[in-house]
């Protein structure tokens, strides 16, 4: 269950560009920038399973029960777990730009490896 997630500068993958800025006289000097590169954050919990339970109209309604968090010996409480996971993925940052807005949360996904052309991976949510 996709809970929040956040497109921001990624704090690790960086890299450094040369620019060209023309200066007071219209002449251009080339400068060295550091440039980051995005970072898509999620914050989710685990589906651990689905209840479908039919509703006087007739229509569907679907409810989840979710892992729960761990005590300090490792038995489960009440409380559900909460996960954090960040990703480069271009793939995922751009879904998160154009397929699905804030208000559409929170929302049940599934994050889905793929084989692309020449043997990459890559993840799509479906």
């Amino acid at each position: 269950m996709l809970e929040d997630y956040k497109i921001e500068d990624s704090k690790i993958d960086r890299r450094k560009v040369t620019v060209s800025v023309p200066d007071s006289s219209g002449n251009y000097q080339e400068i060295t920038k550091v440039v980051s590169s995005k970072v898509l954050a999620i914050k989710f919990k685990k589906i651990v399973d689905t209840i479908r339970i039919e509703a006087p109209d007739g229509s569907m309604q679907e409810s989840y029960v979710f892992e729960k968090a761990r005590d300090r010996d490792g038995n489960p409480t009440l409380l559900d777990a909460e996960y954090y996971a960040y990703t480069g993925s271009k793939v995922l940052i751009d879904q998160a730009q154009k397929d699905f807005s804030r208000e559409d949360l929170p929302a049940p996904t599934v994050i889905k490896q793929f084989e692309g052309k020449k043997g990459q991976t890559f993840f799509k949510f479906t």
